[in-house]
């Protein structure tokens, strides 16, 4: 992995600008910092302008673990060619299979049943997928192993962690890998940059179609490519991407100035 920030690590940011790749980036940890309320989550100013910016000069997408109508207020105002949420089944077009609701809604009642009381566990049902969070909890050492196996014992499940947090999708449904393909795919870039920062986002770091691969926070395990040193680092990041596409079309100045205000 190398720092994409690094002064060795320009050739990629240049290629993804000459190339005007999609830039998709996860939400929670990316593009927002990590909070111990979910539902208060935000983008900070800054990096919401720089995401506008850089909208104006490359196609740009969120995917997120979130349910798609919990991300729209969260990217309010952003132009956006797409906002996938639940780990990549919600691709925001075509039809949604019912059954994979009635699976998931089945699973809630069960898992539900199984984690009642248990101190500092919280179910949410995303239509799509379930998250069992035990950041609340006093020992997470502890809550963890109980959410994996609730998450474990339900049948047809694929069941992968994140931050104090163990998902649960249907077993062979779309992940952000196959969501990024999809994309790019449809928008017909030669690939993408992509942006995430746990274990959740691995399935887009070794997708093809990641061009460039970002992890938020160094781990030698990881599949990505690239890294950037923390969330904090995700502003510096866009302000790169965007100097690097005005210098190919001689706004080198312009685009500068504009980076450098937000």
């Amino acid at each position: 992995m190398r720092d994409l920030l690094s002064d060795e690590a320009r050739p990629a940011i240049d290629r993804v600008a000459r190339e005007r790749m999609l830039l998709a980036f996860d939400f929670d940890g990316t593009l927002a910092p990590l909070v111990e309320d979910r539902a208060a989550a935000r983008m900070r100013d800054s990096t919401r302008r720089l995401l506008r910016l850089a909208t104006l000069l490359y196609p740009c997408a969120v995917i997120s673990g979130r349910a798609r109508s919990d991300l729209f207020d969260r990217v309010a105002s952003i132009p956006l060619v797409a906002i996938v949420g639940n780990h990549g089944a919600e691709a925001g077009h075509g039809p949604v299979d019912r059954s994979v609701r009635a699976s998931v809604a089945g699973w809630r009642r069960a898992a539900g049943a199984m984690l009642r009381g248990v101190e500092g566990i919280e179910l949410e049902d995303k239509g799509l997928s379930l998250a069992i969070h035990y950041r609340r909890a006093a020992a997470r050492d502890a809550a963890e192993r109980t959410a994996l196996e609730a998450a474990r014992a339900l049948r047809g499940a694929r069941v992968f962690g994140g931050h104090a947090v163990v998902n649960v999708v249907p077993r062979g449904e779309h992940d952000k890998g196959e969501a990024l393909s999809r994309l790019v795919s449809r928008l017909g870039t030669s690939g993408a940059l992509y942006v995430g920062d746990d274990a959740t986002d691995e399935d887009a770091f070794r997708s093809a179609a990641a061009g460039v691969s970002v992890r938020v926070g160094h781990e030698n395990a990881s599949a990505a490519s690239h890294f950037v040193a923390s969330q904090a680092h995700v502003d510096e990041l866009l302000r790169a991407l965007v100097r690097a596409r005005g210098r190919l079309h001689g706004l080198c100045g312009d685009a500068d100035r504009l980076a450098q205000i937000v």
